[in-house]
């Protein structure tokens, strides 16, 4: 499938949207649903991302003028969307600018709250369900954020700063393409402390966490891993395997047509007070929907969805994509050791402590 021929799939399902909701056209400003329409491009930008412009027959793409050009050659070449040079995409001057393009469209909704157009909850129900050249995205992007993570938590060493082992991260993730939508980085005490540590001045002497958040094509997966620079002790070690055990049974009870409340309270039916966030449902929005116990989101095939098991000390954080067996991992390597739990006679590989 072509970028060209998947644009053409979603805008069938954005013309039938519009048809079942009395809309003859939508302004698509939010910036997870613009990164859908794009098809595997990148045309996100902070401060000025574009805009898309669909009728049941023209898709126009509103963009910053310094933009167009970039946009029209390299991330929607050969899609059917005109592109279309604007000195603001602020909203109030959006509307008359519209208006212009498509004169003759009479009733126009928008999947943002604006009082240029009326508001069109439930557009982001159309971007749930990947296609096919999406679930591959997914798998790539995965793949990449665990091998960015892993090798440069490979090469630290007793004295590296987590600023530096983060600046490593970033760079690593550059080279591969992947934008760093959030980065994670703690050293001993601090990772000690804190369950989810920026880096800051810390000196890794004994342990140290790196994570990430990575985004590509609109996409989303996270992933963390931890090192041991000295031989780990028994509270450490414990503590470590708990983690592991919680986020193998989430994993267990994890499964198509199922609700995301019913999975955790399933798998943790007393949860430790101590978790901090459990993950959610990812995807072009990160999260699409938190992962809580009283969750209603029903599980579906080619969703994404991100366990996280954490609390001071301890971070355990996969990404997963539902295919034919079910939800399984797109951050696994076979260059990371592994260590494998068993619940109720199923066996789980997650990712083990790394000693160096």
């Amino acid at each position: 499938m072509t970028a060209s021929t998947e644009f053409e799939q979603k805008h069938a399902r954005v013309a039938a949207w519009l048809a079942d909701a009395g809309s003859d056209g939508i302004v698509v400003r939010a910036a997870p649903n613009v990164a859908w329409l794009a098809s595997g491009g990148e045309i996100l930008r902070p401060g000025a991302n574009p805009v898309f412009v669909l009728t049941a027959n023209r898709a126009l793409l509103l963009c910053a003028t310094e933009d167009a050009d970039r946009l029209r050659q390299e991330e929607v070449r050969g899609v059917a969307v005109e592109v279309v040079p604007v000195l603001s995409l602020a909203l109030d001057a959006l509307g008359d600018r519209v208006r212009g393009l498509v004169p003759d469209v009479k009733r126009w909704c928008s999947d943002t709250e604006s009082g240029e157009w009326e508001s069109a909850p439930g557009f982001e129900v159309l971007r749930r369900s990947l296609l096919p050249d999406e679930v591959d995205r997914a798998i790539r992007l995965g793949r990449d954020a665990a091998a960015a993570v892993e090798n440069v938590a490979s090469e630290c060493y007793r004295g590296i700063g987590e600023r530096d082992a983060a600046a490593r991260l970033a760079a690593e993730c550059i080279r591969r393409g992947l934008r760093v939508r959030d980065l994670i980085a703690g050293a001993d005490d601090r990772f000690e402390t804190y369950g989810r540590p920026a880096p800051k001045s810390g000196v890794a002497e004994r342990s140290l966490v790196l994570g990430l958040v990575a985004a590509r094509g609109g996409l989303h997966a996270a992933v963390t891993r931890t090192l041991c620079l000295t031989a780990p002790d028994e509270t450490f070690l414990q503590r470590f395997a708990g983690g592991c055990d919680l986020a193998a049974r989430l994993r267990h009870f994890t499964r198509t047509g199922e609700t995301l409340g019913s999975v955790i309270q399933r798998a943790l039916p007393q949860p430790p007070v101590h978790l901090g966030s459990l993950g959610g449902v990812t995807g072009y929005a990160f999260f699409e929907h938190e992962a809580r116990p009283s969750s209603p989101w029903k599980l579906a095939a080619h969703q994404m969805l991100v366990w996280t098991v954490g609390k001071a000390g301890m971070r355990i954080e996969e990404t997963l994509l539902a295919g034919p067996e079910g939800f399984v991992p797109v951050t696994s390597t076979e260059d990371w050791p592994r260590r494998t739990i068993h619940v109720e006679g199923a066996a789980y590989d997650l990712p083990d402590l790394l000693l160096i």
